[in-house]
């Protein structure tokens, strides 16, 4: 295989199985020819077709019977994507019945309706292992949400926050992807039966009703016009993907970066045959975080084929749908090995709360400069107190001294604050705002929004 998703060696570590199953090229086949068959019943109960023909086709319509050297050889001769496919049903269907199949439809109404179904399945599965992750985020925020670790800036340790804060950041971030997800039904899981220039001709005189029942009964809803030019929806759908790399990829390199050697706060678990370097046996490389932003970042960049899909010409335009056979499936297949392998590591975090405690205490009080200007701006001015505490600050790479007593060296400092008052004051746990109302508030709406998560799982 030319793809590392379809790789005999690497697939497992681009992919899961689960998800290469949805977009595999023989259970596509069968989804076409299953929709091909509802059509056909449909047709038959209405009277646009014999019923032994729609029973002739329910029969023969199988993958795994057909013959596929035939279909290939066709595919190869002809160029085309689906008539192959129904040649082979028709070869083996008895009395000629095979005549009415694919009785009205064009093309890319099968192949796109078969394609809202992948979408469809691989939806469920990034909704269901997305509801796991943010339960287990959800619990170390509850855990954490008083236990106070250094906030970053630029870079650079700023104030003072909570581990569950962190936490609590990245679970209401996810349940929103879970509700973009949620939200796409309505607009994206969207059928179409529409025929070459959208208008349902080919149906007969019973399309629309003929059209109603077939997306009813694949679980799709009928949209009030065809969508065979307007791509949209299907750019929906991958932008929401794109939005969820870039989620799992934010909460990947921060587990990255707080496993830097000199930072040292988050591990990722070891596996049973965990490697790391093959020169520096004592590197405990973060291994699973960084392959998931890389595959993070090949989610996103598809993003891009699907909005320039969505420029189109007339009524059809092919260059535009067939830009979806490559990203879709590949977005899909990398999005949840991202979410899978990040599930893994969240699950398994290994949180040194002893080594955050001695980060937070890395300045030696300078994080509380803001409390500290707010208590003495109050008698002094704010401005005032924050170029005193700045120089006491900066006072500390020119000396030897503290922070603490260069702040009490200042004659105005000293008038205004005394040192039961400045040792009063340098309590992180006083100085972490509102960070556990932040924690109970961001998972008391996702049990709220949660409430409707099986709506979307079972449909």
């Amino acid at each position: 295989m030319s793809h590392i998703i379809d790789n005999e060696f690497y697939k497992d570590s681009w992919g899961t199985a689960e998800m290469r199953q949805v977009f595999d090229d023989r259970v596509r086949y069968q989804r076409w020819l299953d929709i091909e068959v509802v059509l056909a019943t449909v047709q038959a109960e209405m009277g646009s077709i014999p019923a032994e023909a729609a029973k002739e086709i329910a029969r023969t319509a199988k993958v795994e019977e057909l013959d596929l050297d035939f279909i290939k050889a066709d595919l190869a001769r002809s160029g085309h994507s689906l008539l192959p496919l129904l040649r082979a049903v028709q070869k083996r269907c008895k009395d000629n019945l095979g005549e009415y199949i694919h009785y009205g439809p064009t093309t890319q109404d099968i192949e796109d309706t078969g394609g809202v179904l992948e979408m469809k399945a691989a939806s469920k599965i990034l909704l269901r292992d997305l509801i796991r992750i943010e339960k287990a985020i959800l619990g170390y925020a509850e855990k954490y949400k008083d236990f106070p670790m250094a906030g970053r800036t630029h870079n650079q340790q700023g104030l003072p926050i909570t581990l569950g804060l962190k936490f609590a950041n990245w679970a209401a971030e996810i349940r929103r992807g879970i509700e973009r997800l949620k939200g796409m039904r309505e607009r994206v899981f969207v059928g179409m039966l529409h025929g070459g220039t959208g208008t349902m001709a080919g149906l007969g005189e019973n399309a629309w009703e003929t059209a109603e029942k077939v997306m009813e009964r694949l679980g799709l809803a009928l949209p009030p016009s065809g969508w065979g030019s307007a791509r949209d929806t299907v750019a929906e759908y991958q932008v929401v993907l794109g939005m969820l790399a870039g989620s799992l990829g934010r909460v990947s390199n921060e587990i990255f970066q707080l496993a830097r050697t000199e930072i040292n706060e988050f591990r990722e678990p070891l596996g049973e045959h965990y490697v790391g370097s093959s020169t520096m046996p004592h590197k405990r490389n973060p291994e699973v975080t960084e392959f998931i932003v890389a595959m993070c970042r090949i989610v996103m960049s598809n993003v891009q084929l699907a909005l320039q899909g969505m420029v189109s010409e007339h009524e059809r335009d092919t260059r535009a749908w067939r830009l979806d056979w490559h990203s879709i499936p590949e977005s899909s297949i990398m999005l949840h090995k991202a979410l899978t392998a990040l599930t893994f590591i969240v699950e398994g975090l290994e949180i040194d709360e002893k080594q955050i405690s001695q980060n937070l205490d890395m300045l030696h009080g300078m994080l509380f400069s803001e409390a500290l200007m707010f208590y003495l701006g109050k008698k002094v001015g704010k401005q005032t107190a924050h170029h005193l505490i700045r120089d006491a600050i900066l006072g500390t790479q020119n000396t030897n001294k503290t922070f603490k007593e260069l702040l009490m060296d200042s004659p105005v400092i000293r008038e205004n604050l005394s040192i039961t008052e400045l040792e009063s004051i340098m309590d992180y746990s006083l100085h972490v705002g509102e960070s556990s109302r932040q924690v109970e508030a961001v998972a008391a709406l996702s049990a709220k929004l949660a409430k409707t998560d099986n709506d979307f799982l079972s449909c």
